[in-house]
């Protein structure tokens, strides 16, 4: 009877860990799912910007070095292979769009053109979808870090060697959305 016991108490523990495990994998395959959602959307923004480069290029000669900076930290993205070297380039990416300052209503070809008002659009667009995407990142990286953090999945988790993943934080002056319209002064 004993052995009976003991063989069932092993089984069902057996089955718990194969389980708890399976919760693991399904939770660290979200992160990566949703890490990989938040490089597609910054993917597709930075493939806008060679296009907005193109159309201001045409009216705003004084402004190339702001330009070139933009430009300069696409290839950084680009070619960052860390999670958190994307990240950091991005955030400077945004911080120098919002310092970009032009003044629209001297350049009025360009405020009526309509590719530079289709891309206007189409980075504001973007900009809700990256924010979307972090927003499930940090949601996936939350459930992952909870599940391998809580007791039983803890015990697991250790023997898995997993390692709680970090939460996508952008710097509090870097939080605010970047509304194209105000920077360019619409």
């Amino acid at each position: 009877m004993v052995i009976i016991i003991s063989v069932a108490i092993v089984v069902l523990l057996s089955i718990l860990g194969i389980v708890i495990n399976n919760q693991i994998i399904a939770k660290k395959n979200q992160v990566t799912q949703a890490f990989g959602s938040v490089e597609i959307y910054l993917k597709k923004r930075f493939d806008l910007i060679p296009n907005l480069v193109a159309t201001l290029n045409k009216y705003l000669a004084h402004e190339k070095e702001v330009l070139l900076k933009v430009t300069e930290l696409r290839t950084q993205i680009d070619t960052a292979k860390a999670p958190s070297e994307k990240i950091e380039a991005s955030n400077e990416l945004t911080k120098v769009m919002s310092g970009l300052n032009i003044n629209v209503e001297n350049y009025p070809d360009l405020k009526a053109d309509t590719q530079f008002l289709n891309l206007q659009f189409e980075l504001s667009d973007m900009e809700d979808q990256i924010s979307a995407a972090r927003r499930a990142y940090n949601a996936a990286v939350t459930a992952y870090n909870n599940k391998i953090q809580m007791f039983p999945a803890s015990i697991i988790a250790s023997l898995r060697k997993d390692k709680t993943e970090a939460l996508l934080e952008i710097p509090k002056a870097e939080q605010k959305e970047v509304n194209v319209k105000d920077l360019l002064n619409l």
